[in-house]
């Protein structure tokens, strides 16, 4: 199965590579020439090989449809096969990735909430890039587990976004406490991102309460 896989996979080149100190969230801008980006209407995701049978998907976060360059947002803060490959990554690699599962968009207009861990920045980045913020106001919340130093540049353009850096802290009950000081009720969508766990907890969480009237959308992503 995997052989017949790697058949459907196309190459893309690494153009550069950067890294948030501590050095464990990289972003990766990749070259993909083959892929019409200005027809994208949801949240892609490219599996992407990242060993010897071992795939993970990551979301573009950013990208130019002219250039045909986007974006990778991953975080290398865990010990598993993604963390690992990314590590080793470089300005000048090719690497192999296709198409996977793409998340939908709002199918209602109104205020959008974002919680999710570091591994969930990039989707909510492709979100924001693919809706209109008079018709889908965003805000959100993206906790980090290690002690980041957030570019300045993500800071000052995705304002709507707060990052929680709180490296002893549990981020599924963190992001809980962070969701008690809103008013829940006024949201119409909210996307769930990250840990597999969390993201499966606070979906529950969510939609046991009377209170949330928005359409709950969880998407869980492996390291």
């Amino acid at each position: 199965m995997a052989g017949l896989f790697d058949k459907m996979l196309t190459t893309a080149l690494v153009t550069d590579v950067r890294t948030w100190q501590p050095a464990t969230m990289f972003e990766v801008d990749i070259h993909l020439p083959t892929i019409d980006m200005e027809k994208w209407d949801t949240i892609k995701r490219l599996k992407c090989r990242v060993g010897e049978l071992e795939y993970r998907d990551y979301t573009p976060a950013l990208w130019n449809p002219v250039k045909k360059v986007c974006t990778l947002f991953i975080e290398a803060g865990h010990n598993g096969a993604g963390s690992r490959w990314i590590q080793q990554l470089k300005k000048g690699d090719e690497i192999a990735l296709g198409a996977a599962h793409a998340a939908q968009l709002p199918s209602k207009e109104g205020k959008i909430l974002c919680l999710g861990d570091g591994s969930a920045l990039g989707h909510f980045l492709g979100l924001k890039q693919l809706t209109d913020r008079a018709k889908f106001p965003m805000e959100g919340a993206v906790f980090l587990h290690d002690q980041y130093e957030v570019p300045r540049s993500i800071r000052e353009n995705h304002p709507e976004f707060e990052f929680i850096i709180q490296p002893h802290s549990d981020s599924f009950e963190t992001l809980l406490q962070w969701c008690g000081q809103k008013d829940i009720s006024q949201y119409s969508s909210v996307y769930i991102a990250g840990n597999i766990p969390m993201v499966s907890g606070l979906r529950k969480k969510l939609k046991s309460m009377p209170e949330v009237k928005a359409k709950v959308a969880g998407h869980g992503f492996w390291s």
